[in-house]
């Protein structure tokens, strides 16, 4: 059985799973659905075409699936889906996809902190997290297990990979490969994530191969076509690395700048 405070406003076309718990002055729309466990906490606004899985924790002041922030949206049906398990905390908010029958995608476990926000068609991996005032802007895309630290930007269309991480106050306006760190405000590589790589398991061997990875590509005097061929014809293929090269094929807007001298190689 659920359970839905007298002060809220849910709409009897929404689709509420079991033991769904909607604190004081929520407003939940017509299209909206809400997975099995969920908890509204309070005054939390809930609109659109925006489906959430099972499990996810909603705080307050926190706004889902009104009209993307964008001048060419004429109203047109899109999506907003989310994940399970997720955590979003006070002011968080995610609009669905700009163009007709697009969408909005956030996986599972993320956890999302205060005032952070999620743009139309923005694709969030799983266990991503976003901290304080983290803005991805429209179409840019978040691997699993990515951290974006507190007012960092990402440009539009910009992807973020796997295992990668953007230091606080940083904005990026190209592609940060996985397992990279930029912690640097001028568009640069940093280093390894070693901490997060070794966290999450990955074998030393891998972790080797990348540390070659990242010294040919961003440390060496090549420019990126002859270091992914010595990349290709030097390091053992681990997954980690063919994720690398991967990734770095088929970028769009292009790969952040290598380091400057002074900057450490890894964390």
């Amino acid at each position: 059985m659920s359970t839905i405070h007298p002060s809220s406003v849910v709409d009897p076309k929404a689709k509420i799973g079991d033991n769904v718990t909607i604190g004081p002055l929520c407003v939940v729309g017509p299209n909206v659905e809400i997975g099995d466990g969920c908890e509204l906490v309070a005054q939390v606004h809930i609109s659109g075409h925006t489906t959430l899985g099972e499990n996810n924790t909603v705080y307050p002041f926190v706004s889902m699936g009104t009209p993307p922030q964008d001048y060419d949206f004429k109203g047109e049906r899109s999506y907003l889906r989310i994940g399970s398990g997720n955590v979003f905390r006070e002011g968080f908010t995610a609009n669905p996809g700009t163009k007709p029958e697009t969408e909005t995608r956030i996986g599972n476990d993320c956890f999302f902190m205060a005032n952070s926000h999620v743009a139309h068609n923005c694709v969030i991996g799983n266990n991503v997290i976003m901290a304080n005032d983290a803005l991805p802007a429209g179409y840019s895309h978040i691997g699993d297990r990515a951290i974006l630290a507190g007012l960092t930007a990402v440009h539009q269309f910009c992807r973020v990979g796997r295992l990668a991480m953007i230091g606080g106050c940083c904005a990026i306006s190209k592609d940060l490969p996985p397992f990279m760190i930029c912690f640097s405000k001028n568009n640069r590589v940093s280093g390894l994530n070693l901490i997060g790589m070794k966290r999450s398991g990955i074998p030393p061997e891998s972790i080797k191969a990348m540390k070659k990875v990242y010294r040919i590509y961003f440390r060496s005097a090549l420019n990126p076509k002859d270091a992914l061929k010595k990349i290709e014809e030097e390091v053992e293929k681990t997954p980690e690395v063919q994720e690398f090269l991967d990734f770095v094929a088929n970028t769009q807007r292009g790969i952040l700048s290598p380091p400057e001298k002074r900057h450490a190689e890894s964390n």
